[in-house]
This record gives structure tokens, sequence and C-alpha cells, in this order.
């Protein structure tokens, strides 16, 4: 390796990398491998002689997302990002990568670019370490977690519901529900418990189990909130607590009864006009109060309006210069895409999130639900 390709003395480098405890390697902007370290060559097998100067896309690394989605030959590389957008990761991500045998392993990255003396990018630099033994756990908790998801959502009537999930951790603490409350009438929940990962996780499945609990109530808003507020509040350990947006549905005529503990208002896009209002009725979050009460309010969707329903992961991120998205993006992007099929939009506004922060994923949870009524 030419050793004027980084501005770094690579000897000296070399030896200081090889006695990290983690695995590392550094790239060119073409995300070429220059250097890989004595702990990278024990977490993958592959020795460093395999993948100097190959590209780590090279059926090398080919790391994937949670979700088995291709990273690295696609803007969404972590390493790939940071060089990208300049910026350190925030945090660690986790990844899969492939061994050098050809077996996945679950593996959190840190990225970073590498400047040279007049700071522009001239590489990157990924640590990475082993996460198999933590992971395997948390992988058993997630399967678990997405049977409580419903296995589809309604297709009759009027309206049309898509929803997507998107957690920040294995685990998630955004939870939703669509479930039948009588004829042709839905019980829609959406509920967000503070901060995220496995505490977080173990929340939703205590909602899950109230609000199956509860279902008597489930055809009246206010009544199901508060019932399900003051069993939660029995349980609730230090300051944990959920917001949570509930709706009943009647998928016939396209009206909705809600109501609300402390969650994001709701955004209802009008077809005529192109408006958008927020749902504005109010209460305490879950698990505060035992005895918090809930008040409802009342919509129609007419032809070609849609309301979007979700979780403050999507607004409460800093963009890139630091500046919290907030509600009024996420107006303009329900704006922007309103046309689309309901699960294209969903995806549309994710993607303008990531661009926008230049993350490969967000650094928190993030749940939106739409209901449409098709023109």
């Amino acid at each position: 390796m030419p050793e004027n390709v980084l501005p770094l003395d690579v000897t000296h480098l070399r030896s200081a990398l090889d006695h990290l405890n983690m695995g590392v390697y550094i790239t060119d902007r073409d995300r070429r491998i220059l250097l890989w370290n004595r702990k990278a060559e024990e977490i993958t097998g592959w020795r460093a002689e395999q993948v100097i100067g190959k590209s780590c896309r090279d059926h090398i690394l080919n790391h994937v997302d949670r979700n088995g989605q291709p990273l690295c030959s696609t803007q969404m590389c972590p390493l790939y990002r940071a060089m990208e957008v300049n910026r350190d990761s925030r945090e660690p991500i986790l990844v899969y990568a492939s061994k050098a045998d050809g077996k996945r392993i679950a593996v959190s990255v840190t990225v970073a670019p590498l400047r040279d003396e007049k700071g522009n990018v001239v590489g990157g630099i990924e640590a990475f370490r082993d996460e198999s033994a933590q992971v395997r756990d948390l992988e058993f908790a997630r399967t678990v977690q997405q049977r409580l998801a419903p296995e589809s959502l309604p297709q009759e009537g009027v309206v049309r519901f898509a929803v997507r999930h998107f957690p920040h951790d294995l685990v998630s603490g955004d939870f939703y529900d669509v479930r039948p409350v009588g004829e042709g009438r839905y019980g829609v929940l959406l509920a967000d418990v503070r901060g995220h990962g496995v505490s977080a996780g173990l929340y939703t499945m205590m909602l899950k189990s109230l609000e199956e609990q509860m279902h008597s109530r489930a055809s009246e808003p206010a009544r199901f909130l508060a019932a399900v507020n003051a069993e939660l509040s029995r349980y609730v350990v230090d300051e944990s607590f959920a917001t949570a947006f509930y709706a009943v549905v009647d998928v016939a005529r396209g009206s909705l009864r809600y109501t609300n503990a402390g969650h994001p208002a709701p955004m209802h896009f009008h077809r005529d006009g192109g408006a958008i209002t927020e749902l504005d009725t109010h209460g305490l979050p879950l698990g505060i109060a035992a005895g918090g009460g809930y008040s409802e309010g009342a919509m129609q969707l007419a032809p070609g309006d849609l309301l979007l329903c979700y979780t403050d992961g999507i607004v409460e991120v800093n963009d890139r210069a630091g500046k919290m998205l907030g509600t009024s993006w996420l107006s303009a992007a329900l704006q922007r895409y309103a046309q689309r099929a309901g699960a294209a939009m969903l995806d549309h506004i994710y993607r303008d999130a990531l661009d926008a922060c230049g993350d490969v994923v967000l650094p928190d949870d993030v749940l939106m639900l739409s209901i449409a009524r098709p023109v």
C-alpha cells in the first residue's frame, strides 16, 4: 500500500491499531481497504492480505441491516454516509457482517471520515465489536415483540391503512395495533414508551396485555384510554410512561372518534385545498396519574383525505445544521407525498428525514400509520 495515500504515519498507525480490542479498518474515498487490524481478522476470519486493496463490499463484509437489507452497496452504508456528510457517527450502529466462512455476525460499528491537513475527506475509518452474545437474546425478544403487531391491516370499507415501523434498536418502545371493536369499526392504537430498547420494549408488551384486558371498553376512546391508564399507573417504575393516541375508525363511513394521551397530534391532510390540520385533543401521558381523564374528538375523512399518526422520533431529531426537524417539516413532507400510496408515502417521509439528518438510522424509534380515504 502506498504510504502517501493516508495523511498519517502508516507504520505507527498499523502498530497502534493492532493493539486495540476492537476490529478497525481504514478505507479511501472509494471504500477500498487500506488497513485492517488484528482484531478485525479475529472477528471476521478475513486476513489482512486477503482484503487490502479490495472494497469492503466486494464479498468481504457485505453489511446488511437487522431486516437483511443491503448496506454496503448503497448510500445507507454507515462509512459512506460518514464520508459524504463529513461527520462521525453519533453512536454505534448495529449491522450484520459476513465472515470469511460465509456466516453472518452481529457487530456494532462506529464510523468517522478521515481528513487530510486541509480538512478534505480522503477516506474513512470504521471500528466494530462482536455483539453476537448480547444480540442473541435481543433477537428472541424482537421476534416476540413483532408478533404483538397485527398480521395484516383491514382491507374493507372506504379507508385504507398503512404502517411503517423503524425501530432504533432490536427491541422498540413504539407500539401499534389495529383490531375490530364492532361491525365495520376498528380500534387503532399508537403508543410511544419513554426511551427505547429493552426496558421500553417490556412496557409495550404490558400495553398489549392491558389493551386486551380492556377490550370491552374499546369502542369508546376516552373510556378505553382511561381504563388502560388506571392499570398502567399501578406498574410504572420511576418516571417511565407512554404517550398514546387511540381512535375508533368506522371504515364504512370514513369517520373517526379519537382521544389523545400526551401523544403528538395526528395530521389531517385535506385534499380540497391541500391544507393540514391537527387533531387537538389532549390528556396526560399514560402511567403518570391513575385518575386522569381524557376528552374525545371526532372527524370525517373526505375522499382524497389522509390522516398521519406518528411517534415523535420522526420530528424530534436534528438536521445537519443542528436544528430540530419539528412538525412543520413533517407537515411539508406530508404535503409533498400525500398523493402516493400509503406505505410508499411513509417510506419517502422516513428517507427524507435520514437525508436531512445525514444519518443511517434515526436516534429514536419511528412509527408512522396512515388512514386514507382514496378518491
